[in-house]
């Protein structure tokens, strides 16, 4: 009798007794015997991994190019853990500029000065050298902040001049003075928020013979430096820039206007992803990373950065897994939401003569695979799926330093 004559519960019964390596030398020996190892037993060690886990489909799940095998899950997560990735540089530029990044499954959106870029993710590499589609306007004014959803982009410019690109079209308008700077902007179906250093308006989208219109219908007298809305656009959650009363995560409700003054103890608030209808995540000027709970109206949980450095932005792969991006050195940490107090790992971009004395990372995004991080002169992408890399573990680095 063969092995593979054998019904899956005997199979299961004796790859109890193999180590890991074991059970790979199988999966490679054998397609029907890998796959029942890969459905029955990586499929378990791979749910609630950081990056790659897949318990209730989170929403990395969603930028992955390509399907991955539960052992390849496996894989790729502990190169995450142990700091193995090939780093790579693309779109040198020799301005500085504050770029944003928006990543789908099949292309990276990033911004410079007044235009808005699409590189499709196909081939060997994880972008393509030369860009699909450039998206602007005849405005010449940098972008500050763009989001996407769908296939509906909606971007601001500093001189308060926004744009959206869907099916239709682009439809630029002005949404703010030309002296105010624009901060953010964010949307959910036909609500639209744009926030300048001056004020936070919201707008009604409404569309009449083939054209976009925005209507104002509420004005805050708040510089919100990161704003967010909730899936069903009933709250606006806001950072302010500045709030001398330590008091800088607000929320509004869309349709009454009332405010809520969240009890976090933040003076300035760069970045706020939501986490779900009652959880925020926060990334703050005093050097900390949060996460508030609406439901006790405190910061459940706290991590400072080990280097005492600004967190300027945040990416969250939907399960427990936290990219914070620092102010020096283009450092990215990465965090579990389930260990208080400490990061679990440190990347640090390699030094080049453009950016010898740092930069800060203006912006994050990630898959399972990839991290992609936006600084002063390029873009840097980190290959965690590489099994020719080079080991740079920081988890313990004050150890490492005695």
């Amino acid at each position: 009798m063969k092995l593979t004559d054998l019904n899956i519960d005997c199979l299961l019964r004796i790859f109890k007794y193999l180590s890991e390596s074991e059970l790979v030398i199988l999966c490679q020996a054998n397609n029907y015997i890998g796959t029942v190892i890969d459905q029955n037993i990586f499929y378990a060690m791979t749910k609630d991994l950081l990056l790659c886990g897949h318990r209730n489909r989170p929403c990395v799940e969603n930028r992955n190019p390509t399907q991955l095998t539960y052992f390849r899950r496996l894989q790729v997560a502990r190169n995450w853990l142990k700091g193995a990735y090939v780093e790579r540089h693309y779109y040198h530029h020799a301005q500085m500029f504050a770029s944003k990044l928006c990543l789908d499954s099949d292309a990276l959106y990033i911004t410079h000065a007044n235009y808005l870029r699409k590189y499709l993710r196909a081939g060997a590499e994880a972008l393509q050298r030369r860009y699909d589609e450039e998206i602007s306007t005849p405005t010449i004014s940098d972008i500050s902040d763009f989001v996407k959803k769908h296939d509906t982009i909606f971007a601001g410019r500093v001189c308060g001049t926004c744009f959206v690109s869907d099916a239709d079209g682009i439809t630029e308008q002005p949404m703010h003075r030309a002296r105010e700077y624009l901060y953010c902007v964010d949307f959910v179906d036909d609500v639209f928020v744009t926030s300048t250093d001056t004020c936070c308006k919201l707008w009604k989208r409404s569309k009449e013979f083939g054209l976009t219109h925005f209507d104002l219908f509420m004005q805050l007298q708040h510089s919100f430096k990161s704003t967010k809305l909730s899936a069903d656009s009933q709250w606006l959650y806001g950072g302010l820039y500045t709030d001398k009363g330590r008091r800088a995560l607000r929320a509004i409700h869309v349709e009454s206007g009332e405010e809520l003054v969240f009890n976090s103890n933040s003076i300035s608030i760069y970045d706020l992803k939501i986490k779900d209808d009652h959880v925020l995540f926060t990334a703050n000027f005093d050097t900390t990373f949060r996460m508030f709970d609406r439901r006790t109206d405190r910061d459940v949980s706290i991590w400072e950065d080990p280097f005492d450095s600004s967190i300027y932005c945040l990416e969250y792969d939907g399960l427990y897994g936290v990219l914070c991006g620092t102010k020096h050195h283009n450092r990215v940490n990465l965090y579990d939401i389930r260990v208080p107090r400490k990061y679990i790992q440190l990347y640090f971009p390699g030094r080049t003569r453009q950016s010898y004395r740092g930069s800060p990372v203006y912006s994050l995004a990630c898959d399972s695979q990839y991290m992609f991080i936006a600084t002063d002169h390029n873009l840097r992408v980190f290959d965690f799926t590489t099994s020719y890399s080079v080991q740079r573990d920081y988890s313990n680095f004050y150890e490492l330093q005695r």
